[in-house]
């Protein structure tokens, strides 16, 4: 049984995929983000519903511990599926990569530079953080709205700090 249960960060993560992908087929108009954290939480729910299946109350000690254990790895595997979201959705190099899939004949720098404009870009991500309820806008001003993402974004930050010895790629010693 205690190998059997090692799966269930994967039925988890399987959970939390299907979720995710129904939420935003099914919801006209749906949030990624919030299509992300309902995927999240249908996934820790299924692991706990499959350890509940697999353990049950009687041994309780064990139980909580596997479950803190399969819900640890399951948010792990969870943070690495956002993260891959993510990428695909806003990372510039992927895009640029596509972009320049979908057009065999290859593209010029003027014609990526009119696909890149900084206005729009700045414009859509501000709609969305808008959107998200992220950011307010009141009397010609952007301001922090929820501020749960600022905090991770700060976290994140801290981290590349602390491990890369840089926040960003423009910082010195640069990325590729």
């Amino acid at each position: 049984m205690a190998l059997f249960a090692a799966f269930f960060p994967i039925l988890g993560l399987a959970c939390n995929v299907a979720v995710q992908i129904a939420w935003l087929r099914s919801f006209r108009n749906a949030s990624l983000l919030r299509s992300i954290y309902a995927g999240f939480a249908a996934g820790a729910a299924a692991v706990c519903a499959a350890q509940a299946a697999a353990r049950g109350p009687a041994e309780f000690g064990v139980f909580a511990g596997d479950l803190a254990a399969n819900l640890v790895i399951f948010a792990l595997l969870g943070y690495g599926y956002f993260h891959f979201i993510n990428l695909g959705e806003t990372g510039r190099r992927a895009r640029l990569l596509r972009e320049l899939y979908d057009s065999p004949g290859g593209l010029t720098l003027d014609e990526l530079l009119s696909r890149y404009n900084s206005k729009q870009i700045v414009a859509m991500r501000l709609a969305r953080l808008l959107n998200n309820r992220q950011i307010v806008l009141e009397d010609g001003r952007y301001r922090l709205g929820r501020p749960a993402m600022a905090r991770i974004s700060g976290l994140i930050l801290f981290l590349k700090k602390a491990i890369l010895g840089r926040g960003s790629e423009f910082e010195s010693g640069g990325g590729k």
